[in-house]
């Protein structure tokens, strides 16, 4: 059976015992079908080096080849006090992280107590395993059934007689009766696209005590068939009054049957993608960690939304800071850009990494909401410890905040710490 093989961000992909050449050629063919986002935008999910080597980008998750290798991409996260990578620790803070996250929020929640059992996993068998808890819960609480018509010629009389084809088919054998009846089935759309995801999910699973587990509730199925059309099925199911203990597992379900409220990526090259952008992942975060650990601002996301310009009356170019904080009164006292990018504090370098673009847009951010202070919050590492002040020629302020995603309590009150002494 073909291994996990781990990777981290913006590392490159090498063949070894895991990870063969055959399934080098499927994730080079995945990338190059994957280059541009939804909304058209150049965000590669695997990128080419200058020697046509492939790597990891700012996407993190997992793939599964044909060949059924499952590619794990983790977060590059410094493990302050830890000189080599762990990656449990790594994939327990990221699942932290993750929780936060508005697409999957949306389409599927996962409890905080499963992640440290979870993080010896590797990470598609962690999904699984909140899966398959999910549905060990709705088979306890039993399938929903239906009424279906059943047309048969049974030893019995059952229902109506359909005397057309009573004369047709019982003509000599009178004892027999032709009818058509309701019966309460669990073959329905639901449980079809339950039971095609158990199969699907069958051969990738690696940790041993998923694979009892999805055998034991496989059994709960064996009277209901697979989906002949999962498309179809999905447009077909609903979760009504009746069914609201199906409401997580078929979040689940959309997860991997079509990456349902995730980035969906196209291409017949691997057999699964569940990839998560760190940008979006680490902005929600950081959110998340401002509103739960401080109490003296009010947290705003994406906004305050205000124009940049307006054209014939019209107001038109909305900002939409990622963090805004604003006191008592309501004042936006400090706007924050969350990056999940690596900068470092090196001596003798005054530009430290950073991006001259993210220097313009906070600039404009702190001057259209008249603020005195801005920030871009990174994630601290090893070679980004301390903060860095920048002053821009009017005397507005910037601060470059390193985040702690280990400790988010510890990052929100050094944060304003760093913020009301700058």
């Amino acid at each position: 059976m073909p291994g996990v093989y781990s990777i981290r961000e913006h590392e490159t992909f090498r063949l070894n015992g895991r990870l063969g050449a055959r399934d080098l050629e499927d994730l080079k063919a995945f990338a190059r079908a994957n280059q541009y986002d939804q909304q058209g935008r150049f965000r590669p999910v695997l990128q080419f080096d200058r020697r046509g080597g492939l790597r990891a980008a700012n996407y993190v998750g997992i793939i599964t080849t044909k060949r059924g290798t499952i590619v794990e991409i983790l977060p590059k996260i410094d493990l302050l006090g830890k000189r080599e990578p762990d990656d449990e620790e790594t994939r327990s803070v990221f699942l932290q992280m993750l929780r936060r996250w508005r697409r999957l929020q949306a389409a599927a929640r996962f409890p905080k107590s499963a992640i440290r059992a979870m993080r010896r996993f590797p990470m598609l068998d962690a999904f699984v395993r909140l899966f398959l808890d999910n549905l060990g819960l709705l088979v306890r609480g039993g399938l929903s059934r239906r009424y279906v018509r059943v047309q048969e010629n049974l030893p019995y009389l059952r229902g109506r007689i359909l005397f057309r084809d009573q004369i047709r088919e019982n003509l000599i054998d009178r004892a027999r009766f032709f009818v058509e009846h309701d019966e309460l089935s669990i073959n329905r759309p639901a449980n079809r696209l339950i039971h095609s995801t158990l199969a699907k999910l069958k051969p990738v699973v690696r940790n041993e005590g998923n694979r009892q587990l999805l055998r034991n509730l496989e059994a709960a199925f064996v009277e209901v068939p697979r989906a002949r059309d999962v498309h179809d099925d999905w447009r077909k199911h609903s979760v009504d009054r009746s069914m609201q203990h199906y409401r997580p597992v078929m979040r689940w379900v959309g997860l991997f049957l079509f990456n349902r409220g995730l980035t969906t990526w196209s291409g017949s090259h691997v057999n699964q993608s569940l990839l998560f952008p760190m940008e979006e992942v680490y902005e929600d975060f950081v959110t998340h960690s401002f509103r739960r650990h401080q109490h003296k601002f009010t947290v705003t996301s994406q906004g305050p939304q205000r124009p940049m310009a307006c054209i014939g009356g019209k107001s038109v170019f909305q900002t939409k800071p990622d963090i805004s904080l604003r006191d008592g009164d309501g004042c936006v006292r400090f706007i924050l850009d969350a990056k999940w990018k690596r900068v470092g504090a090196r001596v003798g370098d005054a530009r430290h990494d950073l991006d001259q673009g993210d220097l313009y847009q906070m600039y404009f951010y702190g001057k259209r909401h008249r603020c005195k202070t801005v920030a871009l919050v990174y994630p601290r590492s090893r070679r980004f410890t301390q903060e860095l002040t920048y002053r821009f020629f009017d005397d507005l302020k910037l601060v470059c905040l390193p985040f702690d995603v280990a400790r988010p309590d510890h990052g929100v009150s050094e944060a304003l710490r760093l913020l009301k002494c700058s």
